[in-house]
């Protein structure tokens, strides 16, 4: 992928050079290219990925190896126009969420529409490309124009940084085929399971159920209407018990409540292979299963289980052509994103943040950076 040129002109950055080493650094400003657009970020959004690789210097088989750039669930405002882009695609001063996905628009995954599936996609804040394409956590960077969506005036920046996450949980109701009437179970209570479980409710589920082992995320999915049946789990099973028993016996207990019952659609939010056959015992015949966690590469799963009920196991990965539903959902009030976002965090310190996000308060839901005092 071509590079931005630079200018002589410098802005703060948060680099991160490997496990816990972030510096906030004066680097390059680097001007749009044609079809580019520039933009000062406002608000950025930490999700698992960046806690990853800050905590680990790696996301899976991605190592930082160069200075990284963290950073893609973003709102931001566009403050230069590349010379190809035109007036009505983007213009200085308009408010934008950014699409974080770099693709390349020939390949036949594009070109079909599923661009998330993308041969030669590259994704802002990211190691997966070398160079990497940098993410938001700086005061300036350049997009290109094809891949930013403008936001309401009544779209906060941080509600803005929430667009991205949402994306995701769009896209898993979508690939679900969730019809209005059908019961759902959602498997974790992070703000992925949160969103996916508001995007089900506004999209007609009946009943919605949230299993995890933190009480206090199930409570707050309650207390914001996002759950209507809750049950907690512990994070291992007994002693000497396999996973795959462990994971029978908690479907077995779920399902015991008079609250909760089989389950239509399961969205898997953890990424965890118990959680995963939890999921596939609790669906009911011809469920669905969608597999929204990235966990281990290498699963041992209840196939058999699946198989007998003709329960679908449904791959996901990222989102494509979601920002506009997830910006109406946003805008109309349909849906409200707020109460996720519990901390904020200026750019000049987002050290701080991301070791609170680590230290995993009982509070924490969503943490955003923000640069709003930007120059």
């Amino acid at each position: 992928m071509t590079t931005s040129k630079t200018t002589a002109t410098t802005h703060l950055a948060a680099l991160l050079h490997g496990a816990h080493d972030i510096r906030l650094t004066q680097i390059p400003t680097p001007a749009p290219l044609p079809n580019e657009v520039q933009i000062r970020p406002r608000a950025t959004g930490i999700c698992g990925t960046d806690m990853h690789y800050y905590h680990a210097g790696k996301n899976g088989i991605f190592v930082v190896r160069t200075p990284l750039v963290l950073g893609h669930e973003a709102a931001g405002e566009v403050v230069a126009v590349g010379s190809a882009v035109a007036s009505s695609i983007a213009q200085v001063g308009d408010r934008v969420a950014i699409e974080p996905q770099r693709a390349c628009a020939a390949c036949k995954e594009c070109r079909v529409g599923k661009y998330n599936l993308c041969r030669n996609l590259t994704f802002n804040g990211s190691a997966s490309a070398d160079p990497p394409a940098q993410g938001s956590l700086q005061e300036v960077f350049c997009h290109p124009a094809s891949f930013i969506h403008k936001l309401p005036k009544n779209v906060s920046w941080e509600q803005g940084a929430m667009v991205e996450p949402l994306s995701v949980a769009v896209h898993a109701v979508r690939r679900s085929g969730l019809v209005s009437g059908q019961n759902v179970l959602v498997l974790g209570a992070g703000a992925i399971g949160l969103l996916c479980a508001a995007v089900a409710k506004v999209s007609g589920a009946t009943s919605i159920g949230m299993i995890d082992v933190d009480q206090s995320r199930l409570e707050f999915a309650k207390k914001h209407g996002m759950a209507d049946a809750v049950f907690t789990i512990p994070m291992n099973g007994d002693d000497g018990e396999t996973k795959a028993d462990f994971a029978a016996r908690m479907a077995k207990d779920t399902l015991a409540r008079d609250e909760f019952t089989l389950a239509d659609v399961i969205f898997e939010c953890t990424g965890v292979e118990s959680c995963v056959n939890i999921g596939i015992h609790c669906a009911a015949r011809g469920g669905k299963v969608v597999l929204v966690g990235m966990g281990s590469p290498l699963q041992t799963l209840a196939v058999g289980a699946a198989a007998v009920k003709e329960v679908d196991l449904m791959g996901l990965w990222r989102y494509a052509n979601t920002f506009p539903t997830a910006i109406g959902l946003i805008a109309s009030g349909r849906l409200d994103v707020q109460p996720l976002i519990t901390h904020t965090f200026d750019l000049s310190k987002a050290k701080e943040a991301l070791e609170m996000v680590i230290s995993r308060p009982a509070d924490l839901v969503k943490c955003i950076i923000t640069s709003v005092g930007s120059p």
